[in-house]
């Protein structure tokens, strides 16, 4: 298994469909940076650092060499996505938790 360090910074209010900015280390070798975590009409997906050519035409330009490694970032930067966006939304906005399931769920937190 290659060891990946990622990071995920994301944006506070997009206003396009990237959610996320994205840095990873591979094997504490090699680092990519701007990478993107966009919302697509099936999910959530990766895209690696592009340049745009004169054409108008998108060119990656650092990407991951064997479909066993894309899928291995792919993963861990989207995991790590989720596991980031669920640490900043608060617990009171999370409507699958509730102190008394008896009650009926609010706007506001349970306070006891």
């Amino acid at each position: 298994m290659v060891k990946l360090d990622v990071r995920v910074y994301p944006l506070d209010k997009p206003d396009n469909n990237t959610k996320a900015f994205a840095s990873i280390t591979i094997e504490d070798l090699i680092a990519i940076k701007g990478i993107r975590v966009v919302e697509g009409t099936n999910g959530h997906f990766v895209t690696m650092p592009q340049s745009k050519d004169k054409e108008g035409n998108y060119h990656d330009i650092a990407f991951p060499v064997t479909a066993d490694l894309r899928k291995a970032v792919n993963k861990a930067v989207l995991d790590e996505f989720v596991k980031v966006n669920e640490k900043s939304t608060p617990k009171h906005e999370k409507t699958s938790e509730t102190k008394n399931p008896s009650k009926p769920s609010t706007s506001e937190p349970d306070i006891e």
